[in-house]
């Protein structure tokens, strides 16, 4: 058994980021950006989108991925029925408790 996302849990296609982009709603916070789009399915998905415009750096990009994938993990069963796509905003060095903690705050408030 897998403690990773599944690949059910994952927004992989052009046309699925698209669709999300199109409909959904849009939220900023310090360090992320989140597009939202409630749909039919009874599980939450997540695309990422972390740019090399943002972070020019491999690492980087991948820290901001696995947070975000991590507390999307862990609160996904608060999150049913949207898609979400999460990016990264440019910003200064924070602690990984803080880009989580904001990811999920972004979450819930994208979800009322």
């Amino acid at each position: 058994m897998s403690l990773g996302l599944t690949h059910e849990a994952k927004i992989l296609k052009a046309n699925e980021y698209a669709s999300v982009f199109k409909g959904g709603k849009f939220i900023k916070g310090e360090y992320w950006q989140i597009v939202a789009k409630p749909v039919n399915n009874s599980k939450p998905r997540l695309g990422l989108a972390i740019s090399k415009k943002v972070y020019r750096l491999a690492v980087d990009r991948n820290r901001f991925k696995r947070i975000a994938r991590e507390t999307f993990r862990l609160e996904k069963q608060q999150l049913d029925n949207w898609d979400f796509v999460v990016m990264a905003r440019r910003s200064k060095p924070v602690k990984n408790g803080v880009l989580s903690v904001e990811l999920l705050n972004l979450f819930k408030k994208v979800t009322q």
